[in-house]
């Protein structure tokens, strides 16, 4: 994985092949997804960059990681019934979800899934697995 200097040098790089302007909001958002390893929903970070940025909407922050999402700078998680989580990590991975909590971590699979490049009709192009479960600390409060 990338360290987190590296990572924003890629942040910049990105940001000028596209033509896109570094504003101040944007680096803040991006930002906070590389200190978070807990894939924060759009409520999450605009809290989290609202302490820089006082006077930032949260209408810019979805704005904002629609846009690095469009230019392949992050990537939305997503799973049925919950708010969209996001997540800076572009290496190949999958994820861990506790059921109860929510809770999301990043975990390698061993082995590739033989996925066809054409599948249903679909061409497709990449693929995510979500594997689901009670993470630990949801398992000890059950428990006591």
């Amino acid at each position: 994985m990338l360290k987190a200097d590296e990572r924003l040098e890629f942040f910049v790089k990105r940001c000028k092949e596209t033509g896109l302007k570094i504003t101040p909001q944007r680096m803040a958002v991006y930002e906070v997804l590389l200190k978070s390893d807990n894939h924060p929903t759009v409520e999450e970070i605009y809290e989290e960059v609202k302490k820089l940025y006082p006077y930032v909407s949260l209408a810019t922050v979805y704005r904002t990681l629609e846009t690095l999402e469009n230019i392949g700078l992050v990537k939305k998680v997503c799973f049925w019934g919950n708010s969209a989580r996001y997540d800076a990590n572009l290496e190949e991975h999958h994820h861990l979800i506790c059921e109860k909590c929510g809770k999301i971590e990043d975990i390698k699979l061993d082995q590739k899934l033989n996925i066809p490049e054409e599948f249903y009709g679909y061409k497709t192009e990449s693929y995510s697995v979500n594997v689901y479960g009670i993470c630990p600390d949801c398992r000890a409060k059950m428990q006591s």
